[in-house]
Order: C-alpha cells, then sequence, then structure tokens
C-alpha cells in the first residue's frame, strides 16, 4: 500500500470519526463530565486551574484548560464541552497510522486506524468529555517522537518529545506509567547494545518540565491514594505476605521478559517489542498493584496502551497472508461496526431534574456524602465530596430552589430521621444514592413512608420518598 493511499483511507476514518462523534456531543452529561464543565466554565484561567485542582485530583488542568479555550469560541453548551474530545478522537485516528506506519508499514498502519477507529475506546473517550482522548494524542505523538529519535539525534526533536511527555504528565498523572514503560524498553535496548543519548534526554526533559507541579502531583495523589478520594480505590488488601510476594514477583518476571529477552526480531529497534512492553508494562504494573495493595486498576488510567495494543494487534494479523490478513480485519471492523448502536449513551440528569421539577419547590433533595459505589458506607464522609458527589451534575440541570440537604451513608439511622422528617414536613422528599436499593431503603424507608425509584444511571438512582397518610406500618416498595 502506498503512503499516499493510506493517508487517504485515513482522512476517510477520520471523517467518519467526527461525524460519528458528533452525533451525540449533545447527550446530557455524565457525573465526572458535570466536574469538567464545573472547572471550564469558570471565568479566567486561574479560576479553571484552582477548581480543576480542586474537584478532580489526579488529573492536572490541561485539559479544562483546553475544554474552556473551545467554550470561549462557540459558547457554554453540553456539545461544545465534548466537542475538544471529538477532535481529539480525529486526531488520535491519524496518530495511530502514523505510528503503524513508522513501526511497520502503511498497510499495518491503516489497519490499526481501522480497528482504533471503531473499537470502543475511540468511541466513547471521544463522545466524553474528559481528557482520556486527549493522553491518547498526546501519548501517540510523544511516541513517534521518540521512536524517531532512536535513529536520528536532534536537538529539536528531542526538546519537542519532552515537551509533549510534560504535556501527557499535565494532562493526567497515570501517564507516568507510559513514560516509565518508555523508559525501562529503552533500559533493556540499552542492554543490548543500542544506544540513544537522544531519547534519554527527552524523557530527562519531560519530567524536568514537569517539576513545577511536582508537589501539587505529590498531594493530590496523596489524596487519591491515602484519603480514598475515588470511588474506584478500595480498602486495602489484607492477604498475606506470601501472596503479595507472589503477585509482585510474576509481574517482575513479565516486565523483565518484555525488557531483557533476547532479540528475536529482523528489525534491529524491535518494534513488536515495543509494542507489547509499552502496551502491557502499564496494565501490569497497575494489576499487581491492585491484587497486592488495593484496587486502583481502570482501563481508562490505561488509555494509550490500549491504542499501542491495538496497533500491535494489527501488525499480528498482517504476519497472515494477504487474503487472510485482508478478510481477517475486515471480519473485525464489521463486529466493531455491529457494536455501534450499543453503547451506554443514556445519561439520567436531565430526566431527573424534569422529574424533581414535578414536585413541590418545598422538598427536599438528600445528597449523601463522600464517596460514590459499594464501598460508600465503609468511607469517611469528611473525605471525599462532604457535599455530595452527585450535586455538581444534577445542579447543572435542575435549578429549583428545592433545599440540597447531605446525609451520611455510614449512619443510616440518622440519615432516615432527617430524611423521613423533612418527607413528612413537605409532603415528600427526594434521594440521591449511589448504593444499591437495600442500602438506599435502610438510610430513607421508615415508617409510613413510600420509597419509589424514579430514574437511574450507571452509578446514581433518584428515589422519591412519600409519606403515607394514615398508615401506622412500614410500606416499602
Amino acid at each position: 500500500m502506498s503512503s499516499r493511499r493510506a493517508w487517504l483511507i485515513t482522512a476517510v476514518l477520520m471523517l467518519a470519526t467526527g461525524i460519528f462523534c458528533s452525533l451525540h456531543l449533545g447527550r446530557p452529561l455524565g457525573a465526572s463530565e458535570a466536574y469538567t464543565a464545573l472547572a471550564a466554565e469558570q471565568d479566567g484561567l486561574r479560576a479553571v486551574i484552582d477548581a480543576s485542582l480542586r474537584f478532580d485530583p489526579g488529573k492536572p488542568p490541561l485539559y479544562p484548560l483546553a475544554v474552556h479555550g473551545v467554550e470561549s469560541v462557540l459558547g457554554r453548551s453540553d456539545g461544545a464541552l465534548r466537542l475538544a474530545s471529538a477532535l481529539c478522537a480525529m486526531i488520535d485516528v491519524a496518530l495511530t497510522m502514523a505510528l503503524g506506519s513508522l513501526f511497520f508499514s502503511p498497510a499495518v498502519g491503516v489497519g490499526a486506524a481501522m480497528l482504533w477507529a471503531l473499537s470502543p475506546f475511540s468511541i466513547m473517550y471521544g463522545t466524553w468529555a474528559r481528557v482520556y482522548a486527549l493522553l491518547i494524542g498526546l501519548s501517540l505523538w510523544q511516541l513517534i517522537l521518540l521512536w524517531q529519535l532512536r535513529t536520528q539525534s536532534s536537538g529539536y526533536r528531542a526538546t519537542l518529545c519532552g515537551a509533549a511527555g510534560a504535556a501527557m504528565l499535565y494532562a493526567h498523572l497515570g501517564a507516568a506509567l507510559f513514560l516509565a514503560a518508555e523508559a525501562m524498553m529503552l533500559a533493556g535496548a540499552e542492554r543490548r547494545g543500542q544506544r540513544s543519548r537522544a531519547a534519554w534526554a527527552a524523557l530527562l526533559l519531560s519530567a524536568i518540565f514537569f517539576l513545577p507541579f511536582l508537589p501539587i502531583a505529590w498531594r493530590q495523589t496523596e489524596q487519591l491514594l491515602a484519603g480514598h478520594w475515588m470511588d474506584w480505590i478500595g480498602p486495602a488488601r489484607h492477604a498475606g505476605f506470601g501472596y503479595k510476594a507472589a503477585v509482585f514477583a510474576l509481574a517482575a518476571a513479565a516486565i523483565g521478559v518484555l525488557m531483557f529477552a533476547p532479540a528475536v526480531e529482523d528489525d534491529w529497534r524491535e518494534p513488536l517489542r515495543w509494542c507489547a512492553g509499552v502496551g502491557l508494562i502499564p496494565i501490569i504494573v497497575l494489576a499487581a498493584c491492585s491484587m497486592g495493595i488495593r484496587p486502583l486498576f481502570n482501563i481508562r488510567y490505561v488509555a494509550p496502551s490500549c491504542a499501542i495494543l491495538i496497533l500491535l494487534c494489527a501488525a499480528a494479523l498482517k504476519k497472515l497472508p494477504a487474503r487472510a490478513y485482508r478478510l481477517t480485519l475486515a471480519g473485525m471492523v464489521t463486529a466493531l461496526s455491529c457494536l455501534l448502536p450499543f453503547y451506554p449513551w443514556y445519561e439520567p440528569w436531565r430526566d431527573m431534574a424534569t422529574i424533581i421539577a414535578r414536585g413541590g419547590p418545598r422538598q427536599a433533595i438528600f445528597f449523601e456524602s463522600g464517596y460514590v459505589g459499594a464501598t460508600a458506607v465503609e468511607d469517611d464522609p469528611k473525605q471525599g465530596f462532604p457535599q455530595g458527589f452527585f450535586r455538581v451534575p444534577l445542579d447543572r440541570y435542575f435549578k429549583g430552589p428545592n433545599p440540597r440537604l447531605v446525609v451520611d451513608p455510614s449512619a443510616p439511622a440518622s440519615a432516615r430521621r432527617l430524611i423521613a422528617s423533612s418527607a413528612r414536613a413537605n409532603h415528600g422528599a427526594w434521594l440521591l444514592s449511589s448504593l444499591d436499593r437495600k442500602l438506599a431503603r435502610a438510610e430513607s424507608a421508615g415508617p409510613c413512608l413510600h420509597i419509589e425509584p424514579q430514574a437511574a444511571g450507571d452509578y446514581a438512582t433518584l428515589y422519591h420518598v412519600i409519606p403515607q397518610p394514615n398508615c401506622s406500618a412500614l410500606s416499602v416498595r
């Protein structure tokens, strides 16, 4: 396949990605997207940075600043808020093709671009007002520059690569795993006699450019890990020392094989090894920490690795005979296309606002303080989100005067008394809960109270708590 033809196909894929993303940009925001909006829609760049650091720890302010710039031109709306991610998703397709061509051939690059453009990662991140589409693009760009530095030293390119690596860190602290994987692969290459001072210099520059933010990043990391700020971090593992030692030994052995195993590729740059190493090492590290320390793994935190592994898949398929390669690629593209109508696009917040508006303006809305998820009752409500994680997405769509109150999910008895008192005084109350229905009933259902779910999303359910007249028995449905 000629390079020109490959880029023409890639341009079509980029256009298709942009068109598909545009169909979903205007849907209501999800809960975490509302925090992006809260930061990006502040007045002034300094206010954007402060809000991002306060409400979205672990994600430095580069992405909210980019969204702020888009909205300053197009105005504030749900569609404009997601546009930056859609544009990044289109660019990610081109970067995937460029990386595949650089590592292997234009044919592999086009195959990888096809698989990536239709992958769940590209589609979901491209229509989600979060940092991950930007992070993927920066990571692919930085890896392209680093790969070029391995064969041709250039002070300009090394500086540009260092800036790209720093931009990754200013987008998401999880980028440190990707950069660390690159450093490990460079170390393995050095051991096999492949010297690349320019590549090492680029990684060093990334660290230097990130130094001003390092104290803030350190404090946020402590909040994330020690303070349990995020819902995906559960309690520490209580497994024995032998189990933990085995987990980390296996992880170290797997990483050691990727770094130091003898060369088997004809190309001295070892593109297959690099795809496997840069793609798998971040996943191995997070998985080992999740199994041995506390839950940390989420696929979005290794989103750049997913793009690299898709490239590795395309390269492996290219080893097939030409006809088998085309048929297999066509089958995978068809299967991914068939999934498009089934992605979970629904977000309940606008519907919840409409439902609450039908009730009386005095009916209080209760939020659970602290964290989101099944471990919320075990968490300290004084940390995390003391006003309730769901307050921000609901307030984006509901502007009514209803009182907003907070209950402690770890103290269901006192929560039940407060909700019951408000419901009886105002002929009803609302509860936005992240807990399962049994736990939500425990903190809201009481004698002569009827609790009924009204709307639900992936993480939140809206309940209406209604007092029953002339009732002396518990009524729960």
